[in-house]
């Protein structure tokens, strides 16, 4: 079910992309579309690692030994509530369920729904909690895809830089790169964007952003 109500959320940010788009290309909501799918790949692999971690961690749990019975309080002492084997195993199960996904999907959710503000907030807040995970850079990338749509240059230029500040080795760089040379020229800043441009060109010329970033 967790599956197929995040394909509703890709669907439903499918549809609206093109209205929501600065440009309204083809082109565009494609592109979109496509890293949408990479992303969905990703968090599939994290679901079934974590599924996996969650049903060994259930198994341990089956296979403890039965906790050891408190001894009686004396009367007018308060009994303190002891935590056993199996609770702590079962809390951790649970911390594990509240995998990242769900965080990643939210920020989807609210941007196919336009409310680009609240979408910012949850990809700021699953970078905060899950820095490492492979979503990082995506996530980054998308907060400058929502100042983008609402053609605030100036924010989505550093959301956009920020991804090749912070996570250069990420799968985003190159996109990143490409916006962040057109919000500068959006800025008026033309030499800047002619240095990150090339800087496309240099480090990632086989990437289809260059290949966008080449026509004239």
């Amino acid at each position: 079910m967790r599956r197929i109500g995040f394909w509703m959320g890709v669907a439903a940010l499918a549809g609206c992309a093109g209205c929501a788009a600065v440009t309204g290309s083809n082109d565009e909501l494609t592109r979109r579309v496509d890293y949408l799918r990479q992303d969905v790949e990703a968090l599939t692999k994290q679901q079934q690692a974590l599924t996996a971690e969650i049903e060994k961690l259930q198994g341990k749990l089956g296979a403890a030994p039965e906790a050891v019975l408190a001894p009686p309080a004396k009367a007018g002492v308060e009994s303190l509530p002891v935590e056993t084997p199996q609770a702590s195993s079962a809390t951790e199960a649970q911390n594990l369920a509240a995998d990242p996904s769900a965080l990643y999907k939210k920020g989807l959710d609210l941007m196919g729904q336009g409310e680009y503000r609240q979408a910012q907030a949850a990809f700021a807040d699953f970078i905060v909690q899950f820095p490492e995970s492979d979503l990082a850079d995506n996530a980054q990338y998308w907060i400058g895809e929502c100042f983008y749509s609402e053609k605030n240059f100036k924010d989505a230029r550093d959301a956009f830089k920020a991804v090749s500040d912070h996570f250069p080795f990420g799968n985003k760089m190159p996109d990143a790169l490409y916006k962040q040379g057109l919000c500068e020229r959006q800025l008026g800043q033309e030499d800047q964007a002619k240095a990150t441009l090339k800087k496309l060109a240099d480090e990632f010329p086989d990437s289809e952003a260059a290949a966008k970033a080449a026509k004239p």
